[in-house]
C-alpha cells in the first residue's frame, strides 16, 4: 500500500478529506516533536523559561487532537468509508490520542525543571539517572521523528524498527530505575530530587510506549494486522517477516 491509493476515489472532495487527515496528523506530530525537543533542551540546561514554553505548547497539541476528531467525524458522516479508508479513520483517531498523551508526558518532564528551579535544588542534575533521563528523552524524540516518517510513507519496516527500539529502551529504563531506587537507601541524597527524577523518567519511558503504539497502528493501517494481543514470540517473528521483505 502507498499513500497515493487514498487519492484515487471518484469524488475529489473525498480525496481531499483523506489528504487533509494525513496532513493534520503530521502537523500534530510535528508539534509534539517540537515540544519534546524543547523539553530535552530545558532539562539539559535547567532552562525554566523553555520549560514553561513546553507547557504552553500543550494547549496547541490538545486543539490539534480535537481538529482530527472533527475531520474523522466529517468523513464518517459524509463518505461512509470502508476497507483501507475506514482503517485510516480508525488509525487517525488512535494516533491523535497517542500524540496527545505524549504531549502530556512531555509536560511532566518539563515540570521537573520548574520544580527543581523553584526549590533551588539544581544539584539534582548530578544525581544518578539525570543523564539517562536526557538520553531516554532524546531517543524518544528520535522515535517520534521516525514513526512520523513511517506514517508519511506507510513504511512497515520503519514502524517495525520503532517497536524494536522501544523494547531496547524498556531494558535501559529497568536498569536506570533500579539504580535510582538504590539511591533512596542512601541518607545523603535528597528524596524530593529522587522522586521528581523518577516521575520524569517514567514520563520519558511512556513517550516511547506511545511511539510504539503509533508504529503498531501504522502496521494495522497498511495490512490490517492488529499486534496488540500478539505474544512475544509471534511478534518477533512478525517483525522479522516485515523487515525481510
Amino acid at each position: 500500500m502507498n499513500r497515493k491509493e487514498f487519492g484515487t476515489h471518484v469524488s475529489a472532495s473525498y480525496n481531499q478529506y483523506l489528504e487533509d487527515l494525513f496532513n493534520q496528523i503530521l502537523e500534530m506530530g510535528s508539534l509534539v516533536e517540537r515540544q519534546l525537543q524543547s523539553s530535552v533542551l530545558s532539562v539539559q540546561n535547567a532552562d525554566s523559561d523553555l520549560a514553561r514554553e513546553v507547557i504552553q505548547l500543550d494547549k496547541l497539541v490538545n486543539r490539534e487532537e480535537m481538529e482530527i476528531d472533527r475531520l474523522c467525524v466529517r468523513v464518517l458522516a459524509r463518505q461512509q468509508p470502508t476497507a483501507s479508508d475506514l482503517r485510516l479513520i480508525v488509525s487517525s483517531i488512535r494516533i491523535a490520542v497517542d500524540l496527545e498523551r505524549m504531549g502530556d508526558e512531555v509536560v511532566k518532564i518539563s515540570r521537573l525543571v520548574l520544580r527543581l528551579a523553584q526549590s533551588g535544588k539544581l544539584d539534582c542534575q548530578n544525581l544518578q539517572g539525570y543523564k539517562q533521563l536526557v538520553e531516554i528523552s532524546s531517543r524518544a524524540r528520535e522515535m517520534l521523528k521516525n514513526v512520523l516518517d513511517a506514517f508519511t510513507r506507510l513504511d512497515l519496516s520503519g514502524a517495525a524498527a520503532v517497536i524494536e527500539e522501544e523494547e531496547r529502551i524498556d531494558e535501559l529504563f529497568a536498569v536506570v530505575m533500579e539504580e535510582v531506587t538504590e539511591r533512596f537507601k542512601e541518607t545523603d541524597h535528597d528524596v524530593e530530587c529522587l522522586l521528581q527524577l523518577v516521575y520524569a523518567l517514567r514520563a520519558a519511558e511512556r513517550i516511547t510506549d506511545h511511539a510504539r503504539n503509533i508504529a503498531e497502528t501504522i502496521i494495522y493501517l497498511v495490512n490490517g494486522q492488529d499486534l496488540r494481543n500478539m505474544d512475544d514470540d509471534a511478534l518477533a517473528e512478525f517483525l522479522l517477516s516485515i523487515q525481510a521483505k
